[in-house]
């Protein structure tokens, strides 16, 4: 199946910035298009409730960030995964309740009927990147529609880090990743559209230390994985994760091993096989 650019896709990305990181280029050139974000962005346990006053505080800054960024492109919105009591899934937890995440994003896509879903690559460098394309691949699935990813970052052999490259060129052959490397769609944005990205991710004020080692003159993405196989295998040793606010902030000390998120894969797919009706209409 060959690379075509989607029409009318829907973006489903883990935090704000993500979405312009990878496609806020391609963004621009589409009619019409639809951003999901899948958590709330403020992950607990690192500090940014002092810095910013509470959690709920930096979540909405960021998302007024976000807000602010897509307002550079006509015809760009965004929505947001929900629980059924309406609050939101809470950045590094995503993994810990997949089936009402995947129970929201199919709603949404449902309502907004795309031609395809873009998300995240599995890397093996985010935890919520990796739940991201988990959760895309088995909701395009279910509703039959072409399902593309991008790349945004993982680390190398000597834990350097490789942003906006896909990293299984030294897995495939190796039985580990699909062999897509040679069905890569990348594209050169033009400087207007390098400036209106830029614009885009100087709206991210708060992530200005991230945002600024990637580069803007070029996006990727490619179809992704046919099956769910390459979610049985462990690309890191462990994800950065913290679970309660610790005593003093050394975010390097807290992982968490990455079992426990082909676990939770794993008892998604257990999930999925006990609904019957996951694959027909609701």
């Amino acid at each position: 199946m060959s690379v075509e650019f989607p029409g009318r896709p829907l973006l489903f990305v883990a935090h704000p910035d993500d979405e312009t990181l990878a496609c806020g280029g391609m963004l621009q050139r589409l009619p019409q298009s639809l951003v999901v974000f899948a958590t709330d962005g403020a992950a607990p346990g690192y500090g940014c409730e002092r810095k910013f006053g509470s959690l709920k505080a930096y979540s909405d800054l960021r998302f007024n960030e976000a807000s602010s960024a897509l307002a550079h492109i006509p015809n760009a919105s965004f929505q947001r995964l929900s629980k059924p009591d309406g609050s939101y899934f809470i950045e590094l937890h995503l993994f810990e309740e997949l089936p009402a995440a995947a129970i929201s994003l199919r709603q949404i896509v449902q309502s907004f009927s795309p031609d395809a879903i873009i998300s995240h690559a599995y890397e093996g460098a985010h935890m919520d990147h990796d739940a991201c394309s988990f959760l895309a691949f088995h909701v395009a699935a279910a509703l039959s529609l072409v399902c593309y990813e991008f790349p945004l970052y993982w680390l190398n052999a000597r834990k350097q880090v490789v942003r906006q490259r896909f990293r299984d060129a030294d897995l495939v052959g190796s039985g580990k990743l699909h062999d897509a490397a040679t069905d890569v769609l990348e594209w050169r944005l033009s400087e207007a559209e390098i400036e209106c990205k830029r614009r885009m991710l100087a709206e991210y004020d708060t992530q200005q230390g991230t945002v600024s080692a990637f580069e803007t003159g070029s996006e990727r993405m490619r179809l992704a994985a046919s099956t769910s196989e390459s979610f049985s295998i462990a690309l890191c040793r462990s994800y950065m994760y913290q679970e309660r606010r610790p005593r003093f902030y050394h975010t390097h000390r807290h992982r968490l091993s990455a079992k426990a998120l082909l676990k939770k894969f794993a008892e998604f797919e257990d999930w999925q096989q006990r609904r019957p009706d996951w694959r027909r209409s609701w």
